[in-house]
Parts: C-alpha cells; structure tokens; sequence
C-alpha cells in the first residue's frame, strides 16, 4: 500500500523557548497534515518542519524516507522528505 500525505493548508505554527538543559533558545516549525495509506482511513497528523523548509504547499505528497511511528501512534517527528505526488498518479 502507497501512503501519501496530503497537505490542506499552509499554515506552519511555530513553537519557540529556551532549553531547561542547555539555556539555549529552540524554535520548532510544524504543519498540519493528513495521511492516506496507513490505516483504514486517513489519519491528521503534524508534521516537524527541518530547518530550511519553510512550509509545503498544498497538495498531496509521496514519501521519500522510511515512515516514523511515535509511540503514542502516527505523529511524524521528522521530516518524511515529501516530494509532489506525479500529475499522472492524481489522474490514477
């Protein structure tokens, strides 16, 4: 089965403080998305921006990692390396 994952909006919430451990600042980006393939129906999810990716556009996207499973179930704590999804697989 072929997961996909599906961004519908283009807001990225950003989260920022400083850490306890090291007393340096930290800012997490992160995006709402929805995923198709991974259970019996789409999940929502967040997904942690890296550094130098400003947000995804909307569309549906195919995976280029190995999916991340968190231990309280699908949350995506990395980045899945989300390429476009084919004009032609849309079409299919």
């Amino acid at each position: 089965m072929t997961i996909t994952v599906q961004i519908e909006s283009e807001v990225v919430r950003v989260k920022k403080g400083v850490s306890g451990r090291t007393g340096k600042p930290w800012e997490m980006r992160e995006q709402t998305a929805i995923a198709h393939g991974v259970g019996r129906f789409p999940v929502e999810t967040i997904i942690t921006l890296p550094d130098g990716v400003d947000g995804y556009k909307v569309g549906h996207y195919e995976l280029s990692t190995p999916l991340v499973v968190g231990r309280y179930g699908f949350e995506v704590s990395r980045d899945l390396g989300l390429v476009p999804v084919k004009q032609a697989q849309k079409a299919a």
